[in-house]
C-alpha cells in the first residue's frame, strides 16, 4: 500500500501506540491578566480522547465556552509525546479554532476566529501565553 506525501514528514512510519498526552493535561491560566481572549483552558483526558473546556475573557468574569474534542499532535518523526493540539469550539455564531504548541511549561494558544451570524464583524487571530497551575 503506498501513501499520499507532500512533504518529507508525510514519511511518517504506521504506529501502534496512542500520543502521550500528559505533559498537557491541568489547567492553564493566560500569562497576560488583561487579555480580551482566552483567559483560561482545562485540558483532560477522557477514555483516550484529549478534551479541552476553554474560558474566554468578559466584562463579568470567565465566559465557558463548553468542551470540544482536541487532535493532539507529537512533534517530529520519531515521538509519540504531544507537542500541540488544536480544537475547534462553535459557539451560538462565532467560530473559533483553537491551535497549540507546547515547550518547556508554556503552552501557546493561537486563536482564529470567524463571524457566521451576520453581523458583518471582522474575522481575527490572537496569540496568547499559558502556565499551568494546576497538574492532572
Amino acid at each position: 500500500m503506498q501513501f499520499a506525501k507532500y512533504m518529507k514528514a508525510d514519511e511518517r512510519p504506521s504506529v501502534d501506540s496512542s500520543i502521550d498526552i500528559s505533559s498537557l493535561l491541568g489547567e492553564w491560566l493566560n500569562t497576560k491578566s488583561d487579555t480580551i481572549y482566552l483567559k483560561k483552558v482545562v485540558l483532560s483526558d477522557r477514555q483516550g480522547s484529549l478534551i479541552i473546556n476553554a474560558y474566554g475573557a468578559g466584562d463579568d468574569g470567565l465566559i465557558d465556552w463548553g468542551e470540544a474534542e482536541a487532535i493532539p499532535y507529537p512533534s517530529g518523526t520519531a515521538s509519540l509525546i504531544v507537542a500541540g493540539y488544536h480544537a475547534l469550539f462553535n459557539l451560538d455564531g462565532i467560530e473559533t479554532l483553537l491551535v497549540s504548541n507546547h515547550k518547556l511549561g508554556i503552552m501557546v494558544i493561537q486563536s482564529y476566529t470567524r463571524y457566521l451570524d451576520g453581523s458583518g464583524r471582522q474575522e481575527h487571530f490572537g496569540r496568547e501565553f499559558f502556565h499551568r497551575t494546576v497538574v492532572f
